[in-house]
């Protein structure tokens, strides 16, 4: 009886099989590429750790809310702003031949501010023309305030401020009480400035160069970014938490305490709304608010 031997699995002569993938003969892999002449290194399947993988490919990035992407440019920005708000104080005690910063000085107050607010800036515009259409309206939602921005804006920024007040108030209760002004209350409003000039400089910043600048940058870039990564509620926390602790280093440690409930009402505005306009209204109330406590003695 003659038995017939069954066809092999994979080609055994070049010119009876074209080019394509057949098993692999020698069962590294489930296919093996045969280019119509011989075999190739070339394999397709899962195969074994001594081989090479496969290139894998990740899944197109799906954005989870409206924004653009710019969270490092966020970080140089922020960093260069406060190594330059540094330089200002290293240059102050160089003039003053080693003597201690008056960290109340009008001059001081104001140019370190300014420091820290190019890296702001400079982040926001970099990230838009990097990033983005170019347009910090388009961008961020940079625009005048309207009619619902404003009372959206009083309203945000006196809510914000309940939570400080209740912490001032247990504060001078638990001091001097309302007779007479309270030395610690100053310290929670993050705010002791020193003569008219000071004031003058003071009030203008917190009340029309802070609102701008920083929710740009908070509200605007790193909300924004963080929107799209990861959607519109964890980033508003996520940023809202940022903002109170980056107030630590002029502002103490009760900042985070006092801003982060306001922070989240800023975020919510922004959200809320789709702009800026609204949440700048808040920051600027907010800040107005702080100094009119000033006004009632036991709060000084």
């Amino acid at each position: 009886m003659t038995t017939v031997a069954a066809a092999p699995p994979y080609p055994v002569a070049p010119l009876a099989y074209p080019a394509d993938w057949y098993p692999d003969p020698w069962h590294i892999a489930p296919l093996r590429w045969w280019d119509g002449s011989g075999w190739t290194p070339i394999l397709r399947g899962p195969y074994g750790e001594a081989w090479p993988r496969p290139m894998v490919v990740a899944p197109p990035f799906v954005a989870k809310g409206p924004g653009i992407k710019g969270g490092g440019v966020a970080g140089v920005g922020a960093a260069v702003g406060f190594v330059a708000s540094a330089a200002v104080g290293i240059g102050y005690v160089v003039a003053a031949n080693g003597e201690p910063i008056n960290v109340n000085s009008t001059w001081f107050l104001l140019i370190s501010q300014l420091a820290l607010w190019v890296g702001f800036v400079g982040a926001v515009i970099v990230n838009s023309h990097r990033n983005g259409t170019g347009s910090l309206r388009t961008d961020y939602g940079l625009s005048l305030p309207r009619l619902g921005d404003l009372w959206r804006g009083v309203s945000g920024g006196l809510l914000g401020r309940l939570v400080p007040l209740l912490l001032l108030i247990v504060i001078v209760l638990a001091g001097s009480g309302f007779g007479r002004p309270n030395g610690a209350s100053p310290k929670v409003l993050g705010v002791v400035p020193s003569g008219m000039a000071g004031w003058v400089v003071v009030v203008t910043l917190a009340v029309a160069g802070a609102p701008i600048v920083e929710e740009l940058f908070f509200r605007g870039l790193i909300q924004g970014a963080f929107t799209r990564r990861v959607g519109p509620i964890p980033a508003i926390f996520i940023t809202a938490v940022m903002f109170s602790v980056a107030h630590i280093f002029n502002e103490g440690l009760f900042a985070p305490l006092i801003l982060f409930p306001a922070a989240v009402i800023l975020g919510y505005l922004r959200y809320k709304t789709g702009r800026l306009a609204a949440g700048m209204v808040a920051h600027s109330v907010f800040n107005a608010s702080m100094f009119l406590l000033f006004l009632v003695p036991a709060f000084r």
